[in-house]
């Protein structure tokens, strides 16, 4: 019935040659990337579980009065396969104390043959038209009174340079995700802002 430290990280692996090597070595990456923080720099998962169970006691030591559970939960799928084009989609919630909790998602896309990660460079081959189409979109979501600059909008951050693609961006249930987390483009009560694409939307702007 105490309070306890709970971390589940769920992911799919790739099989099958140095392509599959270099995939799974960027998924772990992505899920350390998770689990790091600003005191503790791990090099693999094994290190990374017991560090963060550690770490819970360690601070329950130090701070009995703040006794909580604490809770890390990842949970990674193969969310796109083509002939060309593998993604990956990964969700993450996070509890350590505070005044809530902390979630945020992200894409690793890949080259199927070489299994190389594929840069924003390499998955989108018309930046400029997917931004166009990105803020349209946006607008409409957040009903954005027509002719209104979002710049002139309270409830966005919006930098002078203007509207910008979020990082969490790839291919989903068939379709092009472009996903904004919480704070990166509004406040914590914003939410999430999710866009969402058709090939026949997007057509060769993107990867596929």
């Amino acid at each position: 019935g105490e309070d306890c430290a709970r971390l589940r990280l769920a992911f799919p692996r790739a099989e099958g040659g140095s392509n599959a090597t270099r995939i799974n070595e960027s998924i772990q990456d992505q899920l350390l990337e998770f689990l790091q923080a600003e005191e503790n720099s791990w090099s693999n998962l094994d290190s990374a579980v017991t560090g963060f169970l550690h770490s819970f006691e360690k601070f329950n030591e130090e701070f009995p009065d703040s006794f909580g559970a604490w809770e890390i939960e990842v949970k990674g799928v193969l969310s796109y396969e083509s002939d060309s084009t593998v993604s990956v989609f990964f969700e993450h919630y996070s509890y350590l104390g505070g005044a809530h909790p902390n979630s945020s998602v992200a894409f690793l896309n890949f080259d199927k043959k070489t299994g190389n990660y594929l840069q924003s460079d390499q998955l989108i081959r018309d930046e400029t038209r997917l931004r166009l189409l990105a803020e349209q979109q946006f607008r409409l979501v957040h009903l954005v009174e027509k002719g209104k600059s979002l710049l002139d909008d309270s409830r966005f951050f919006i930098p002078e340079t203007g509207f910008f693609l979020a990082n969490a961006m790839g291919f989903n249930e068939g379709e092009f995700w472009v996903i904004y987390v919480p704070y990166e483009i509004g406040p914590y009560v914003l939410g999430y802002t999710e866009l969402r694409f058709t090939k026949e939307e997007l057509g060769d702007v993107v990867r596929w």
